[in-house]
């Protein structure tokens, strides 16, 4: 793989440094050269070319964009942002030196803000990876043998439409694990391979039933409201909203993320 690397990208005396845990069909690995640190991530035969491309074309989207967001993509020699070896996908981008951010008010204020920033990214041409109408239609079928099935479809029914709602940019899964602070302290988002066009709700509500809600050991769930607080007070920092209009719309993330914790579950 590392004479792969050379060949069709360019890079001299390539090493891997070490793997990162990944999830699905995704193989990620630092690698060293010549040229310093990058990323290859790198995806089984199951990914389809329009899969790939989204990803790789989110990426040079993002490093193109008024907002320093995302890592930049590597192109390769002949300008392609992705080649396929062994039957695999692949793609490099350039390794974000700093600290992944911690669940604590500091980071989730930076994370907030930074999530801000990603929402005001409109018309961008491709859909998120995230279907929410398929996911809606598995949950009406999932539970089918269960003896609360008839309050669990009332709650599905209870969605809105999600397209009607606030549609920009989004990244699917917001938090401190996707996400790098340089020694700067700019805050860099990573794992975008999902990230495109779909309900600004939805990835802003998604912390609130993945964050900073918890099971404890008795089995009881507890709510962080100082990081709750903090993200969200990150999040309204730059925009200019009255009070009614921000309690408003974090009213509606709330009652979004409530109806849909069956519905959005968290990625393996």
């Amino acid at each position: 793989m590392n004479y792969f690397i050379e060949e069709f990208w360019g890079l001299k005396n390539v090493s891997t440094i070490h793997d990162i845990k990944a999830k699905g069909n995704r193989i990620v690995k630092i690698i060293n050269s010549k040229e310093g640190w990058f990323v290859l991530k790198s995806f089984d035969p199951s990914l389809s070319d329009q899969q790939i491309t989204q990803y790789t074309n989110t990426l040079s989207y993002l490093g193109a964009s008024q907002y320093r967001l995302s890592p930049n993509i590597l192109m390769a020699n002949d300008g392609a942002l992705y080649k396929k070896h062994n039957s695999r996908y692949m793609y490099i981008m350039e390794y974000i030196h700093g600290e992944q951010l911690q669940e604590n008010s500091e980071d989730e204020f930076a994370l907030g803000q930074v999530s801000a920033l990603l929402h005001k990214i409109h018309n961008y041409p491709t859909q998120s990876g995230l279907n929410v109408e398929e996911r809606i239609e598995n949950m009406y079928r999932r539970f089918h043998k269960y003896s609360f099935k008839k309050e669990y479809d009332q709650i599905i029914k209870s969605l809105p439409n999600f397209n009607s709602l606030r549609q920009s940019f989004i990244h699917t899964d917001i938090g401190p694990h996707n996400a790098i602070k340089t020694s700067e302290g700019k805050v860099i988002f990573i794992d975008l391979d999902d990230a495109g066009n779909g309900s600004t709700l939805i990835d802003v509500g998604y912390p609130l039933i993945t964050q900073f809600i918890r099971y404890k050991d008795s089995g009881e769930l507890a709510f962080n409201i100082e990081n709750a607080r903090a993200f969200f007070e990150g999040y309204f920092s730059g925009m200019e909203m009255s009070i009614k209009k921000k309690n408003s719309f974090l009213m509606e993330q709330y009652l979004c993320s409530l109806c849909t914790c069956q519905v959005m579950e968290r990625k393996q």
